[in-house]
């Protein structure tokens, strides 16, 4: 499982979390308003056991703050664009332990608030994350230049050897053209030749 992954897990965790704590809230505080109205009214009250959904809901919570703790390390390095995220999940069970319970209520829905911030900036953030894999590509990127550049260079040594010889093999046509229309004689003919055919030599030579 990677780190992408487990990121993902925790932020709808999170999610859900706040999600389920708002429902709770709800349902107590629908129950309340009911037995008032049944007080009022002379009749009995109706009472609805949550103490296991709220034990199921503080055990998550539990489990994400210590996780949260944990995962603010371990993207320390690689993303820490969504450590703010596990910082407001934090934040949530923070206020849940320093505030009175008379008052609770009222910061009930801040803390559920924080909760779904919480999920969506670890989500929006690891949405965005991506291996670097950079400096593993200009290190191929530098070797293949090591090993092309050579290659660059002897193709551009017999481009120019052919070009030369090719100037030498026109030189050794025109010679025979002179000979050949009695501008010159065999004797010069066969001096510049030999000069022309010594220069290809030495450049066949010097390509080895």
């Amino acid at each position: 499982m990677n780190l992408k992954t487990v990121n993902e897990i925790f932020s709808y965790g999170l999610l859900a979390v706040g999600a389920l704590k708002f429902i709770l809230a709800i349902l107590v505080l629908m129950q309340v308003l009911t037995n008032m109205n049944y007080i009022f009214a002379g009749g009995y009250i109706n009472t609805y056991d949550y103490s296991k959904f709220s034990v199921i809901i503080g055990g998550a919570q539990i489990i994400l703050a210590v996780g949260s703790i944990i995962m603010i390390f371990v993207n320390i390095k690689e993303l820490p664009e969504v450590i703010p995220g596990y910082l407001w999940g934090l934040g949530a069970i923070l206020i849940e332990f320093i505030t009175p319970s008379f008052i609770y209520l009222f910061v009930l829905g801040a803390e559920c608030g924080m909760y779904v911030k919480a999920g969506n900036k670890i989500r929006d953030k690891n949405a965005r994350y991506k291996k670097n894999y950079k400096p593993k590509r200009q290190k191929n990127r530098k070797v293949e230049w090591f090993y092309n550049e050579p290659n660059e260079k002897r193709q551009q040594e017999e481009l120019k050897k052919q070009k030369r010889m090719q100037k030498l093999e026109e030189e050794l046509q025109g010679w025979k053209e002179l000979l050949e229309s009695g501008e010159i004689d065999e004797e010069t003919y066969n001096q510049e030749t030999n000069r022309v055919i010594e220069k290809k030599r030495k450049l066949n030579e010097s390509t080895k």
